[in-house]
């Protein structure tokens, strides 16, 4: 096959991007990044010396073993160059996670929310928390490339919708407003969803290629990864069976807490430690509880069939006196077709981490485009993705 002058540019594109992405994994030297991309040492040479002088790869300190001769020179992503806002925006909290440009985080902050806020308080708030993650981090809202938010409600190109309470619930053109606030690309995506993202990116379901994530604390909720990929279905709003009143999960904490007879309801962290104690009341309620929350993991997991549902939320805390009767009622249910049952390590940063995920993503559907349609490479700069936009990570 012949190409032309402007083939092969293309191909050079095709070939940055590849060593680029090759580069966001692990430091290589040049016969790593050889191997990684299927070029030949001189053709991987000449792109990693391309992407140098872009600003994209810096040398890295690495070295070899001492006695071995002079070093291999190793090549590593200029994560620094700019960094990414992952923001969980529910109706009691908010939290944001600032990262660089590998998604590793660099610092966080948490601020607790009023229901009843309004909606200017609650971008208020948000921003606030925002720049409070940016210093914690070190870094400065001029860094800031792209930010994802998580939102509780079926998201529709960048507008949150059918938000199943909508006591504290989001602005709906949330994106469009804190695009004017930062000044920069806004991507929002539902907040369970994401969190599903961050279990298969960096929590316990890394090796798995389809779960199920649910939600488990002043609401329930579920998102869903399948073939390794997020699920959103046709509307975005796969995972939300919820919404379905006979499934119970819209009231299940306040029956829960209302489960205690004689004036003893409480919270729910009362009714678990009550639990765990032995009280035979509570126990009760919990086993009820646990009982209605597999039910509706159970009619998710029989339709997808997942590796591994994933617990998250604010329930998980009360640990087995939860999540023994929880287990048994979804292997009763699902008659013992889902291999493991797991409970989430990332704590109140999932759905965050999440958002950095998706804007990672993003940047990078943003230079698949640009590798086809663009004159030449991009440069790492926060103008490069100026032009990112909500429905380009959708």
């Amino acid at each position: 096959m012949t190409t032309n002058g402007g083939d092969r540019s293309l191909l050079r594109r095709i070939n940055l991007l590849a060593t680029l992405r090759s580069a966001r994994e692990a430091p290589k030297t040049i016969a790593g990044f050889a191997a990684a991309t299927g070029l030949s040492r001189t053709a991987a040479e000449a792109v990693v010396l391309d992407l140098v002088d872009l600003g994209w790869l810096v040398e890295d300190g690495q070295g070899g073993h001492p006695g071995a001769g002079r070093p291999a020179r190793h090549y590593r992503l200029r994560a620094e160059a700019g960094v990414l806002l992952g923001v969980d925006v529910g109706p009691h909290n908010i939290v944001a996670t600032v990262a660089d440009l590998r998604g590793e985080p660099l610092g966080s902050a948490h601020h607790t929310v009023s229901k009843a806020a309004s909606t200017r308080s609650r971008l208020d708030a948000v921003l606030a928390v925002i720049c409070q993650a940016l210093e914690n981090a070190d870094r400065s809202l001029t860094d800031v490339w792209v930010a994802a938010v998580g939102v509780p409600g079926v998201v529709r190109q960048g507008r949150v919708e059918q938000v199943a309470d909508p006591a504290g619930s989001p602005e709906p053109d949330l994106a469009g407003h804190l695009r004017t606030l930062l000044g920069r690309p806004v991507l929002v995506e539902n907040d369970c969803n994401l969190a599903a993202v961050a279990e298969h990116w960096r929590g316990v379901a890394q090796d798995v290629d389809d779960l199920v994530f649910v939600h488990s604390g002043n609401r329930t909720s579920a998102g869903l990864v399948l073939a390794g990929r997020l699920h959103r279905g046709h509307s975005g709003g796969a995972g939300e069976i919820g919404a379905l009143a006979q499934i119970g999960w819209e009231d299940a904490p306040a029956r829960l807490e209302a489960l205690l007879a004689g004036g003893r309801a409480g919270s729910r962290k009362e009714v678990f430690a009550l639990a765990s104690r032995g009280d035979e009341e509570a126990l009760a309620a919990v086993d009820a509880f646990s009982q209605g929350l597999a039910f509706g993991i159970a009619a998710l997991a029989l339709a997808v069939d997942p590796q591994m549902v994933v617990i998250g939320g604010g329930n998980v805390r009360a640990g087995d006196t939860l999540l023994i009767p929880l287990q048994r009622y979804i292997a009763e249910f699902t008659y013992s077709r889902i291999p493991t049952v797991g409970v989430s390590t990332l704590g109140n940063q999932s759905v965050s981490l999440g958002a950095v995920r998706l804007a990672l993503d993003a940047i990078d559907e943003f230079l698949e485009v640009a590798v086809i349609a663009a004159a030449g490479f991009p440069p790492p700069t926060v103008a490069t993705f100026a032009g990112l936009d909500v429905r380009d990570a959708r």
